[in-house]
């Protein structure tokens, strides 16, 4: 039985000199895409792999990244990467199923958050990622201005951590 518009946007395999030069051997490509003007960007089960257009390769894995904005008018999805105030764009086209991978792949990887008070109506998050490898890891991002390395605010910040790790049965870890 034929459903009419399955697989309409399904694209072929990654060729194999284009998975070669991203280094995604042996890993499972859950979905690519050409980008405009050259290069090429692959979802992974372990992360993000772009080799722009300039030809500079990014390998990430899905704790590294921050967040990923679809704009779908330009075809164009902004990814930021953890500790980086500019974003990465990637003008893949709307014919992929890229922007859905990219968005379950970030949102699997954040097991719990914690929002941290921190005076001044401003407010640090602490999230508990979890790496395809089962590794579980903090990310903190402060808002500008913020200094983590304070006393009191780095003193609160580990006690959310650990919350997290309680929380998620992964204390000491």
């Amino acid at each position: 039985m034929r459903i009419p518009g399955l697989g309409r946007r399904r694209r072929p395999e990654l060729p194999a000199e284009v998975a070669q030069g991203l280094g995604v051997g042996g890993e499972r490509v859950l979905a690519w895409a050409e980008l405009a003007g050259g290069g090429v960007v692959a979802a992974t089960v372990e992360g993000l792999r772009v080799r722009t257009p300039q030809g500079r390769l990014a390998r990430r894995p899905w704790t590294e990244v921050d967040r990923a904005v679809w704009d779908e008018d330009s075809g164009t999805l902004a990814v930021w990467w953890v500790a980086s105030r500019v974003p990465t764009a990637l003008e893949v086209g709307r014919e992929t199923f890229l922007p859905e991978v990219v968005h379950e792949r970030l949102r699997s990887s954040i097991v719990l958050t914690r929002e941290v008070p921190v005076g001044g109506g401003r407010t640090v998050y602490v999230s508990l990622r979890k790496a395809a490898d089962g590794t579980l890891s903090t990310r903190t991002l402060p808002p500008r201005g913020v200094r983590l390395d304070d006393p009191e605010i780095a003193a609160r910040v580990r006690r959310a951590e650990a919350e997290l790790r309680d929380e998620a049965g992964a204390a000491g870890g």
